[in-house]
């Protein structure tokens, strides 16, 4: 078979696989821990528990009178919870919430006064305000803005604007090319398509979220945790080589038979994830609210310029590895005329083995990079497959370095598309990039073109 109509073949599957692809959810929530105010905000709620709060300012001026209303969403303590209180004389305003949960938090802009308004009009509402057990204030942010220039500047200008999403795509394009160069590794070695490395993804970023946030766990900090979850998610694929791919390969099953397996290895594993996890998406406790980081037009929380050095990081030490090493995609038999020395069966069984572990952790590590800059979510990896399979694609089946390169390009090209575009279809961009790709140049940006004979 061609490689152009393999590659057709793979698109019809991916498309079939992923079915209805959601978008990533857009976690709105920003807020930041702090401790109590100074001043004593007006506070409504019960006497006891914790508390959300916030203050209402332009620049060093108090906006007074604006109405804020919390409404629980997923609250075990009392589910129908709703409060409302306005922003006092020195813009400060509170509210005494039952229990941890999730909040959704709005103000009234009829009620903001004449002459202030929000920096951006469409972040009235925070639709999924986490509230962590634990917490004693958690400090909701709403930026405003004055028309005498107090405050943050108004709506950004074109070039500013895509300065922004293009600093984003670069963000998302970094993680897309670290978690999807495992999977293009393990297609070079054994062409496998693995259809369960998304869930590999979302495998790093809940372990994380367990290790650092979550009440049940130890309460590490998040590069420890992610640390862990790297090590452990490595091993969880060694024994899957070991307990299942290995075996299967013994009994000469064929592609098409694995692909099929790792299929249903993927249901399997993200309805595992949703029973355990829930449905709900959470925020790693140390990186829920961030204020925003500006260099020049730029504002990004730090963590954004954070988790780009580190996927860029290690990107390049995967790069020396395949460079330096016996651990990339090519054989380490090849190329010799020597005999077949006995025992190299068992160090290309080794290899392949080690190659498991380590994209399996390069895809954990993409799942807590993404689960700090989005929210940490059962499914995840599965929003993120189709990207990845693009990414591959465009690169260049088999293709380590293609992988990065085809990942930078997705990642940038469907952040930047959402300034004509709305965001809900900014993954549509993918699939076109992915038809596109098929139609011109079918082994990609860093593929081979095969003869067949």
């Amino acid at each position: 078979m061609r490689a152009s109509a393999r590659v057709v073949v793979l698109l019809g599957v991916v498309l079939l696989a992923t079915g209805a692809h959601g978008v990533f959810g857009a976690h709105g929530a920003s807020a930041q821990e702090s401790p109590a105010t100074t001043s004593a905000p007006p506070t409504t709620g019960t006497s006891a528990g914790p508390r959300i709060a916030g203050t209402l300012q332009a620049g060093t001026t108090p906006v007074a009178g604006v109405r804020v209303t919390v409404d629980a969403v997923d609250v075990a303590a009392d589910p129908g919870f709703s409060a409302r209180t306005e922003s006092g004389a020195d813009g400060t305003w509170s509210v005494v919430v039952p229990g941890p949960g999730t909040y959704r938090v709005a103000i009234d802009p009829a009620t903001i006064p004449e002459g202030f308004a929000l920096a951006d009009p469409e972040r009235s509402v925070l639709p999924r305000f986490p509230v962590f057990p634990g917490a004693t204030v958690r400090t909701a942010v709403f930026e405003l803005t004055s028309g005498d220039g107090g405050g943050r500047p108004g709506p950004p200008g074109r070039f500013d604007r895509l300065a922004n999403l293009f600093v984003s795509g670069v963000r998302l394009g970094l993680i897309i090319g670290l978690a999807s160069v495992g999977l293009s590794l393990v297609y070079g070695t054994t062409g496998l398509v693995n259809f369960a490395h998304g869930e590999l993804v979302t495998l790093g970023g809940l372990l994380a979220w367990y290790l650092s946030t979550s009440a049940g766990g130890p309460g590490v900090t998040l590069v420890v945790a992610a640390v862990i979850a790297v090590v452990l998610a490595g091993a969880f694929g060694g024994a899957l080589e070991l307990g299942l791919w290995r075996p299967m390969v013994r009994r000469r099953s064929g592609a098409v038979a694995r692909m099929l397996v790792s299929i249903g290895l993927a249901l399997f594993l993200r309805h595992l994830y949703q029973v355990l996890f829930g449905g709900n998406p959470r925020s790693y406790r140390e990186y829920a609210t961030q204020p925003p980081f500006e260099i020049g037009p730029l504002r990004f929380p730090a963590s954004t310029w954070v988790v780009m050095i580190v996927c860029l990081l290690v990107l390049v030490a995967v790069g020396v590895v395949l460079e330096r090493t016996r651990f990339g995609t090519r054989d380490p038999g090849r190329g010799r005329r020597a005999r077949p020395r006995r025992g190299l069966g068992h160090r290309r069984a080794a290899r392949g083995a080690s190659v498991w572990v380590g994209a399996t952790g390069l895809a954990a590590l993409g799942g807590v990079m993404l689960g700090v800059t989005q929210a940490v979510q059962w499914n995840m990896g599965f929003r993120l497959l189709l990207t990845m399979f693009a990414a591959v694609v465009l690169g260049g089946l088999g293709s380590a370095y293609g992988a990065m390169a085809g990942g930078l390009v997705v990642g940038v090209a469907t952040e930047v598309g959402t300034y004509w575009i709305d965001a809900d279809f900014k993954f549509a961009i993918a699939l076109v990039i992915l038809v596109l790709v098929l139609l011109v140049r079918p082994q990609g940006i860093l593929g081979v073109r095969e003869r067949i004979g």
